[in-house]
Parts: C-alpha cells; sequence; structure tokens
C-alpha cells in the first residue's frame, strides 16, 4: 500500500511529510499553546529533534500511520495524519497553526485525503475521534461528509500526565466516511 501522496489543494500543495520537513513543523508550531498535533508531548512548540522524531515516527514506509502536511509558499499551514487500525479502517487526524484556523482550511483538506485515501488507496473506512465538547471539529467532520457512529466512553486519553493509570480520560465521538463503492451505490 503506497501512502505516499502530493495533491493540490486551492493553489496549495497537501503531501506526505517526512523528517527532512522538521524545520517546517518547527516555524509552524511556535505559536501553538496547546498540544500540537496529536498525541502526548510536546504541549506547545516543539523543537527540531521533536519535529525530526516525530516524524520519523509517521513514516509511511511502516504503512501504520503517516503525516501529511498543508504547505503553502514554503510554509506548513496544517498537518493531518492517518493511522492504520487493526479492522483495516482508518483513523484520520488534523491540526491547523493558531493564526490560520477557521479559514477552511482543515475542511478542505480532510475532504481531500478522505477522497485520495478511498479512491488510490482503497481505503474502505475513515473514522474521526472528537471530543464531545468541540463543537467546531463536528461541524468540520458534518461538513466534510463524515456520520456519527457512536460515543465511546472514556475512550480519548487527555494525556496530562505520563502514566495511562494516573491521566484524564474523556470521552470520544466516533465519526466515519464509508468509501461509495463500499455503500452498494
Amino acid at each position: 500500500m503506497n501512502l505516499t501522496a502530493d495533491l493540490a489543494l486551492d493553489g496549495r500543495r497537501l503531501r506526505t511529510l517526512t523528517p527532512d520537513d522538521a524545520p517546517l513543523l518547527v516555524e509552524a508550531t511556535a505559536s501553538e499553546t496547546g498540544s500540537a498535533l496529536w498525541g502526548p508531548h510536546p504541549a506547545g512548540p516543539y523543537s527540531l529533534a521533536q519535529a525530526q522524531g516525530a516524524l520519523r515516527d509517521w513514516d509511511p514506509v511502516g504503512e501504520r500511520q503517516v503525516s501529511y502536511g498543508v504547505v503553502d509558499d514554503g510554509r506548513l499551514l496544517a498537518a493531518l495524519g492517518l493511522m492504520m487500525d487493526e479492522e483495516q479502517g482508518v483513523e484520520l487526524a488534523y491540526w491547523v497553526r493558531p493564526e490560520h484556523r477557521r479559514r477552511g482550511i482543515a475542511l478542505r483538506a480532510v475532504r481531500v485525503l478522505t477522497e485520495w485515501a478511498h479512491r488510490d488507496v482503497g481505503v474502505p473506512r475513515l473514522w474521526l475521534e472528537i471530543d464531545p465538547d468541540n463543537v467546531g471539529s463536528q461541524r468540520l467532520a458534518s461538513r466534510a461528509g463524515y456520520r456519527l457512529e457512536k460515543r465511546l466512553h472514556r475512550h480519548c486519553r487527555s494525556w496530562v500526565r505520563d502514566d495511562p493509570e494516573d491521566d484524564v480520560w474523556h470521552d470520544c465521538l466516533i465519526w466515519d466516511h464509508i468509501a461509495p463503492s463500499s455503500t452498494g451505490s
């Protein structure tokens, strides 16, 4: 399965990120005050070493998780990730740099990456995990053609503590998108 992409997105590029893109990630997260991208660390800006490590972990060669970036004029505006699950479904995650939020970048990127994953990679089902309090992300999911599937009680980790036993867990809403050919239409 080839998870490398370089797609057009409104005059920008949505492409696979590699460890060579670490300086873009450092610059993009410089003003981030929350969790930068997804996962446990760091909360806030990435150092060059952290960015290189994160992008090595999100390597398309391993075919388990891949990171993509919306790049415009040498700047990373947003990042998306695809993570394979055990049932051959794929979780999609997204992040937009603070000063570019609420401009439709994530919506367009989620739509393009979803369509590409269905059409070119053959992924039958993509899904999003959304905090029930994140109304904006739920609206994005709906506008991108995802449907609310279910609520999972205390499923998502908050990553405020290193030890999962001592961490805070919260409910997650699962939104999914099924490939058109998988629905019989």
